[in-house]
């Protein structure tokens, strides 16, 4: 009875023991740089294949999403949908390449 006293109150010791701090990454969060297409096809009504394209300018990368959605009609049966997605961290500053803007 003993001996399973001394070992239980020496494991609650050494899980006591302060550890050593681990180090921290010197490397922030970063968002993305580019506009991320995610296109889907479908043909009747069923997902057939994704393409994923990068852009540079949000209106390039809607430009490029609704010219993939004409296309993706011409055929009977067809069909497509997209997203265009950019993830920002707080504190990130939106540029011009940000704004959707006018043609």
């Amino acid at each position: 009875m003993y001996k399973p006293f001394i070992f239980c109150l020496t494991t609650l010791l050494c899980s006591c023991v302060n550890q050593l701090p681990t180090e921290q990454s010197n490397v922030g969060i970063q968002g993305d740089k580019f506009w991320t297409l995610d296109f889907f096809y479908f043909y009747k009504g069923k997902q057939t294949h994704t393409d994923t394209l990068k852009f540079v300018n949000r209106r390039d990368c809607f430009d490029a999403l609704y010219q993939m959605q004409v296309d993706s009609k011409k055929q009977s049966g067809h069909s497509g949908a997209g997203i265009c997605t950019k993830r920002f961290v707080e504190g990130q500053k939106r540029t011009q390449d940000d704004l959707l803007g006018y043609r």
